[in-house]
Order: structure tokens, then sequence, then C-alpha cells
């Protein structure tokens, strides 16, 4: 009993362990714990700060997006992928040297990247590009005609957003103030790199709002290079998180649903692996086979001369396999049931049922020799074996 108190209590731990463990890390976090500053900019994301709107947007007007999973070291192996939008990725996932190095050459080679932060500080080349905070952000409007700034009044910001200063041989400004460029673009051998310094104008809360929606499409505007690849890899998707199976469920409760499945299955295991309550007996061993037990009961009842009683086991069990293949009550008359059994069978009536009145008068007593309880039960196997009782 002391055992299995213990296992119970073991189980029952467990269990508000695995209760515990789905509360702390599947509850999802309140909107209020992200600002507009430490959003999560990435385009899996539905919160206003996310970027999702923005992708879906992209999606469902025709243009061909995708998420990016690999760093940029392996734009390479992707052809198909004309455009680049990076969105305000986390500073302790800043791409590397070696991936700035390999982006900086994909640009060159033909590639598009649209670069959306609030601090931007890069090099291409001839091209460099910082922003700057506290510039007065008032009266944001196009600063000349282009294909960014068409349809476009009015650019609603956010109070981090920034301004761009770039340096290089072929800079346009298209968003701004006399103060400020929040949008500007620049060409860096057969590509170009499109600046914008406010994720808000593509998020979520922000995309809706004023003009932004026409500037965050202008961005693409009559664009036919290829497919548009959102980096999601420096917001935590892809490959730093492992690879294989378990990068495809990161963020679902997949990996700790599998591992509740392996402690279930540990529990198990001990379970089974110990005794709850008393010692279950060894199985024995039969020591005697079937025909010795009917051998012994057959020698018991001659040297008893109880043939009543042999007759009663043998023709008591021949009589319900009768009843059960004529569909008749089990206290159907003898005669009734011999006239139901032959009507089915194709037997004499009168043979069966002189068979059947015999056999009971034996079971009530009647004397009979070994010899004739011989030919009445060779008779009934008779039966049996020809209708297959």
């Amino acid at each position: 009993m002391k055992q299995s108190t213990s296992g119970i209590l073991l189980v029952g731990g467990l269990f508000g362990l695995l209760v515990l463990i789905n509360f702390l890390f599947f509850v999802d976090s309140p909107a209020t714990d992200e600002t507009e500053e430490t959003g999560n900019r990435s385009s899996y994301q539905p919160t206003p700060y996310g970027t999702l709107a923005y992708y879906t947007l992209l999606e469902e007007s025709g243009f061909k997006v995708t998420r990016l999973q690999v760093p940029y070291t392996r734009l390479k192996e992707r052809p198909d992928v004309g455009a680049l939008v990076i969105i305000a990725p986390p500073q302790r996932r800043n791409p590397t040297a070696d991936e700035f190095e390999s982006l900086t050459r994909w640009v060159e080679g033909g590639g598009v990247a649209v670069i959306i932060d609030r601090v931007i500080k890069l090099k291409f080349n001839e091209t460099a590009a910082d922003t700057q905070w506290g510039v007065p952000m008032a009266e944001i409007h196009a600063l000349q005609p282009t294909v960014f700034t068409r349809g476009v009044n009015r650019v609603q910001l956010s109070q981090q957003a920034t301004s761009v200063k770039v340096n290089g041989p072929a800079v346009v400004a298209h968003v701004g103030n006399e103060k400020a460029v929040v949008l500007a673009d620049a060409s860096i051998g057969k590509g170009r790199i499109v600046l914008l310094t406010d994720p808000y104008v593509v998020a979520n809360n922000g995309i809706s709002q004023a003009d932004n929606v026409v500037l965050a499409m202008n961005l693409f505007d009559g664009w036919s290079g290829g497919t548009i690849a959102f980096d999601e890899f420096h917001h935590g998707f892809g490959a730093s998180q492992g690879g294989g199976l378990m990068a495809y469920f990161r963020g679902t409760p997949a990996p700790w649903m599998m591992a509740q499945a392996g402690l279930i299955a540990l529990v198990a295991v001990y379970s089974y692996g110990r005794r709850f309550g008393r010692p279950v007996p060894l199985r024995q061993e039969r020591r005697t086979t079937n025909l010795e037990f009917v051998s012994g009961m057959a020698n018991i009842t001659r040297l008893a001369r109880a043939r009543d009683v042999a007759m009663q086991n043998i023709y008591l069990e021949f009589r319900k396999r009768l009843c059960r293949y004529s569909s008749t009550p089990s206290k159907t008359e003898t005669p009734r049931l011999a006239a139901a059994v032959a009507r089915r069978a194709g037997l004499d009536e009168r043979e069966l049922g002189r068979l059947l009145m015999q056999c009971e008068q034996v079971m009530r007593g009647r004397t009979a020799s070994d010899g004739d309880l011989l030919d009445l039960v060779t008779k009934i196997r008779e039966i049996e074996a020809q209708l297959k009782l």
C-alpha cells in the first residue's frame, strides 16, 4: 500500500508540473509587453508592432512573396529572390560582417534591398547611410514626384522616427521635410537600396494611417524583378535555431508536447517496472493433458457404474446444440425438437426422436450395457458431424 501511494503521489506531482509548464510557456504575453521601440517586426506577427498585414497585402496584391530563413551568405542559393525586405531586426541578431559582405555583392549583382529601421548605419562601396535622432519630423510630405511618392500627400510617423543621411553618386530623397529625409534610395552597381527610417509606416498599427499604405505599396510599384523575400532569419526563424524538424516546430507548443510525451513514457516505464500491491503468484503449468483427464473421468464413471451421469454430460450438451440449430427454445418438448431438427436437416424424424428418447431414459436411470451406451454416443457423434454442430 505504501508503494502504491508513493506512485500515485509521483504521477500527481508530474501532472501538476506539466500544468505549471503549460501555464508559464503557452499563455501569450499581453500586447502591452511590447512598445514601439521593442516591438517584434516579424512578418509572422499579427500584433500591433508586427508586419503581417504588409506581407499579406503584398501577397494578395499579386506579388510573389516569401520569407527568407537563411543568412545572407546563402542568398546565392535563392536566384528567384529579387528584393529583400529587412525590417528592424533585433540588435542581438544583427547581420554579421560576412553576411553584410554577401548582401553587398548580391545588391551589386542586381538585387534590391529595402531596409526599414530607425537605426541604419551601413556602407556600400561609395555609398554610405547613417540615421540621426532629434530631427524635427513635422509635416512629412513628398519631396519630389517619384514612383515612391505617387498618390502620397501625407505620411504618418511615430515619435521615434529618425532622419537618414545618404552620401553617394546616385541618391534620391523621396519623403521628408526641409530638415529631414525619411525615405531615400541609391543605386549600387546593378542594384539599389531603399531606406525607410520608421517601421511604423509598414507595421500593423501604422500602415492604415494617413497615406502610409500607399507609400508602402509604392515601394514595389511596377515590380517585376522576382520574388520579394522578408528577412525572418534575423528575427529568430530558421537555421540558427538548429534546423531540421525542431526548426519547423519552433514557436509552437510541439517541442513541449514532445517533451511531455517523453516524460509520460518514462512514468509508464517506471510504473510497470515497480510492484504496486501484493506479489502475483507464478503461473503453474498443467501437468496433465486433456486426454488424461477424460480417461480418468471415464474410468471413475465406469467403476461407479454411473452410466446415467455419463449420458447426462453428453446428451444435455447435444440437446442444447440441436435447439440452437433448429432455433427452438431450450425447453422444447423432445418430439417437437426432433421434428424441427429433422425438417431442417432432412433426417428421419422417427429415428431421431427414438434416439433422443433412449438417451433421456438412460439419463433417468434405465439399465443399459456398455455396448448400448457406446451405440447411443456413436449415433450422437455421427449426427453432430453431419450437422456440423
